[in-house]
């Protein structure tokens, strides 16, 4: 059985976009559904409450499990429990049910720049206890999923992001796309050679080529390791990897990014990459935490039941 996706409801606003997901998810995968809802309930004295949280949701659920009941195809059911803080009620749901998935929403605010996360996923990305997906204000499922993007870069965590987005396109029976950005920045310029002496020298385009063209490289040897099947499409850019990627998520159904290669456990994207990647983008966006074995497993084992011979 595959292990279950958690959706995590904000009781206060009748945005809908991370269940529809988890309903999508849950059919393409075949794993069951918990929606949560948090809220405050009777709070104890002295007991610090987040400001977000409703005092009472249990209206909400009833209308959620109504709307479930309807989702046909999908094992699903919806509770409420109570809590101080909705990031901590669902870190501590998520680790209690082994959940293979955590889905939150992004911030309402329209996209752009200075759009930001949401507190509930900024707080979540920081500690996630399994992969976690962020889905934009007001997603709706496309009627097939034809196109899963991996944001790749050439290490384990970039592989494992590879490896998962694979198994999803296998099981979508999608092309995937697979992007690689080599960023910008003061530290090029210490490569940039003068000429000397009938050498030719090397300038900043050269530098920026010869990176990018090392990054193609390594994304398509890692792509020729996979399982035959799917149909791929590499491609490098230079550039900021949270804008390019962002820009690319307006043509891709999913977009799959491991977390950098270094910094504490379970953490994902440190940093600004983080925040405006998930914040921009226009499609769900599945973070894999750093240390946290079997990504995406609830997909990965589906697949492999699907590919085994008969």
């Amino acid at each position: 059985m595959p292990k279950p996706i958690l959706v995590g409801h904000d009781p206060r606003r009748p945005e809908r976009a991370p269940v529809r997901f988890g309903v999508a998810a849950a059919r393409l995968t075949g794993a069951p559904l918990l929606v949560l809802a948090v809220h405050a309930g009777q709070a104890r004295a002295g007991q610090h409450v987040d400001e977000d949280l409703v005092s009472d949701c249990l209206a909400v659920v009833a209308e959620l499990e109504a709307e479930l009941q309807s989702a046909g195809g999908v094992e699903a059911g919806c509770s409420a429990v109570e809590g101080t803080s909705a990031a901590r009620a669902l870190h501590e749901a998520a680790e209690r049910v082994a959940a293979g998935l955590l889905v939150v929403g992004a911030s309402d605010q329209p996209h752009g720049p200075g759009a930001m996360l949401g507190s509930t996923a900024d707080r979540l990305v920081h500690g996630a206890p399994c992969p976690i997906a962020v889905v934009p204000h007001g997603w709706a499922p496309p009627a097939v999923i034809a196109k899963v993007g991996v944001g790749f870069v050439d290490t384990e965590e970039g592989h494992e992001a590879l490896r998962s987005g694979h198994a999803l396109a296998r099981l979508a029976g999608a092309t995937l796309r697979v992007i690689t950005v080599v960023s910008v920045g003061p530290r090029r310029y210490a490569e940039i050679r003068p000429s000397i002496a009938g050498q030719k020298g090397t300038s900043i385009e050269d530098v920026e080529g010869e990176h990018e063209l090392e990054a193609l490289r390594a994304a398509r040897a890692a792509v020729a390791a996979l399982e035959p099947g799917v149909t791929v499409e590499v491609e490098a850019a230079v550039g900021d990897p949270a804008e390019l990627l962002a820009a690319a998520s307006e043509h891709l159904d999913v977009l799959v990014c491991g977390s950098r290669g270094y910094g504490p456990l379970r953490a994902v994207l440190l940093g600004s990459v983080s925040h405006r990647l998930t914040a921009q983008s226009r499609c769900p966006v599945v973070l894999l935490p750093r240390g946290v074995s079997s990504a995406l497993d609830a997909l990965i084992a589906a697949d492999r039941r699907a590919a085994a011979p008969a």
